[in-house]
C-alpha cells in the first residue's frame, strides 16, 4: 500500500470496507473475499495477471502441459 501512496484509512473510505478488515488481511490474519478484493483492486487501479503457467480458453483456466506443477 505504501507503493500506492494510500493509507488503510483512505482505502477504507474509498472502498467502504472496514479498516480492521483491510488491516487483518494485510497482516495475514484473515482471508479476503473476492468481492472485497475486486473493490480494493479497483480503488487502487490495479489488475491481477495470471501466472505464466496458466492459459485461458473460454471461461476455464488450463494448465500449460509444458510446465511442471
Amino acid at each position: 500500500m505504501n507503493e500506492c501512496g494510500i493509507s488503510v484509512k483512505e482505502l477504507s473510505e474509498q472502498t467502504k470496507i472496514n479498516p480492521s478488515t483491510i488491516s487483518s488481511f494485510l497482516v495475514g490474519n484473515r482471508a479476503i473475499s473476492n468481492e472485497n478484493l475486486d473493490t480494493i483492486l479497483a480503488a487502487l487501479e490495479l489488475t491481477l495477471v495470471p501466472k505464466a503457467k496458466f492459459t485461458y480458453q473460454g471461461n476455464e483456466p488450463q494448465i500449460d502441459p509444458g510446465v511442471k506443477v
